[in-house]
């Protein structure tokens, strides 16, 4: 009964700030947003997800190279070697982390670019 207790008294439980982004001069996680997962792997992997979109978005611009760049600046002839190489390269610039929610990790964030769709359980910190 004491953990059902100790559940219902974490009103922030399953809320996790994620934030995603480039490092180098793209300037890091730089995109903050509060979502709502089972456990802290499901944070990660969104986060993860999140910063492997910002790097799709650039692909092909600011020196950040699409599979058929790869291929051809390379010389791989084979697609799949080609993935691989470009998942390599974009891992090393992904820059992204989840944090369970609190009120203090949030006033760090919120001046970036931050979304809480959760106001409702979290209150409103001041954005």
């Amino acid at each position: 009964m004491k953990n059902l207790e100790t559940k219902t008294e974490n009103k922030f439980e399953g809320l996790y700030i994620i934030g995603y982004g480039l490092a180098g001069g793209f300037g890091g996680a730089r995109t903050f947003e509060v979502i709502q997962v089972d456990s802290q792997e499901e944070a990660d992997k969104w986060a993860w997800e999140n910063a492997c979109d910002e790097y799709d978005r650039y692909a092909g611009s600011n020196g950040l190279r699409e599979v058929g760049e790869i291929m051809q600046e390379d010389g791989i002839e084979d697609e799949d070697e080609a993935l691989q190489a470009y998942e390599e390269e974009r891992e090393s610039w992904l820059d992204y982390s989840a944090k369970p929610y609190s009120k203090e990790y949030e006033k760090k964030v919120m001046y970036n670019h931050y979304h809480n769709p959760y106001k409702e359980i979290t209150g409103d910190c001041g954005n």
